[in-house]
């Protein structure tokens, strides 16, 4: 009996967990939703403090989100020189090499008891500290009016206040079917963290997003996105698509997003797809990810096939590899997300840096 939607969800949301473990997730929108003020700004200037803090200027071209009547034309950001940072304020000018620094988008969060804390001037402040969610700080265009991710974000917070789902759901469809490779995985995973929203997507719009994994041979990220999506739904043909996707993938990560994702959509039958293309497949490197995925799938299922394999190849690395992915827990991804984190003083900044 095919599962229900409004089941699946939970299996689906913890069978993908390791996709944000394995690498960097994109989580502007969640950044933009947490964040206390959002703009579009240019880096001024910046000056350390004692050593152990920088105090960034930030000058507001645009105000997105939060501001009052009156936003502030210009705001400092505070920035924790002892803290172990993926983001800062200004990075953006070292890697491009601009001058003037370049137009980006902030998500910011209120740090004027930090600001209160360090004796800082009143008058100097609004003081913020920076999100360090994975692509919350993107360069945008001098045409703000045009630049997707704004337009993404626009669409967000008209989404947050209450515009219809219908409305909202064609503009995400829209977003996750363009070439813009930030914004269209923004809103491939806002769908599928949003069913009421989902819920509007009309067949035909399903039928295009399936497409497009078949024709997206480039961006494995939006890919696996796009899969995570079209499983809430449990679309026809989106196992045969995952499984074609695996002779072309050579990503480990992939592999186990698929086994994953499998796992999620067809439960106790979740290896049957791997099994049955692995009869056909020689070709080595393909081979070797039906294997981790089949191993992902953590089934019963595929355990006893993957013995079955070992007694009748031996030794054999890939069927090796795949035994100790299905012999995997949660705590072992975890482990594995952490092993190159140094440890966290009892009192982290607010934004989520991590003190070394």
């Amino acid at each position: 009996m095919p599962m229900r939607n409004d089941l699946l969800r939970p299996l689906l949301a913890a069978s993908v967990v390791l996709l944000a473990a394995a690498a960097p997730a994109q989580e502007l929108r969640r950044a933009a939703l947490e964040a206390d003020f959002v703009a579009v700004a240019r880096h001024q200037s910046q000056r350390e403090h004692e050593g152990s803090y920088a105090f960034h200027t930030l000058q507001i071209e645009r105000a997105i989100q939060g501001a009052s009547d009156k936003p502030p034309k210009r705001v400092v950001v505070i920035d924790y020189l002892d803290v172990r940072r993926a983001m800062r304020p200004g990075d953006a000018k070292k890697r491009e090499g601009q001058a003037p620094s370049p137009l980006q988008l902030y998500c910011l969060q209120d740090a004027s008891r930090e600001a209160k804390a360090l004796a800082l001037p009143a008058a100097d402040g609004p003081y913020f500290t920076m999100s360090q969610r994975a692509g919350s700080n993107p360069i945008v265009s001098d045409d703000l009016d045009a630049d997707p991710t704004l337009r993404f974000c626009s669409l967000l917070f008209a989404s947050e206040a209450g515009r219809a789902p219908q409305e909202t759901a064609s503009q995400l469809v829209a977003f996750a079917l363009q070439d813009h490779a930030a914004t269209r995985i923004e809103a491939a995973k806002l769908l599928t963290e949003r069913p009421l929203v989902a819920a509007r997507v009309t067949d035909l719009q399903w039928g295009d997003l399936l497409a497009r994994t078949s024709a997206e041979t480039a961006d494995a990220e939006y890919k696996l996105a796009l899969f995570e999506l079209c499983a809430t739904r449990r679309m026809p043909g989106l196992v045969d698509a995952m499984m074609v996707s695996l002779d072309k993938e050579r990503s480990p990560r992939f592999a186990r997003a698929v086994g994953a994702l499998c796992a999620a959509t067809l439960g106790d039958d979740a290896a049957r797809p791997m099994i049955e293309r692995l009869r056909n497949t020689a070709e080595p490197e393909a081979r070797k990810s039906l294997l981790l995925a089949l191993g992902a799938t953590k089934c019963k299922q595929a355990l006893e096939a993957l013995l079955k394999l070992k007694q009748v190849a031996g030794s054999d690395p890939a069927i090796e590899a795949a035994l100790r992915e299905h012999a995997r827990t949660d705590a072992d991804d975890a482990k594995d997300a952490e092993s190159d984190k140094k440890p966290i003083a009892p009192q982290p900044p607010r934004d989520g840096g991590q003190r070394d």
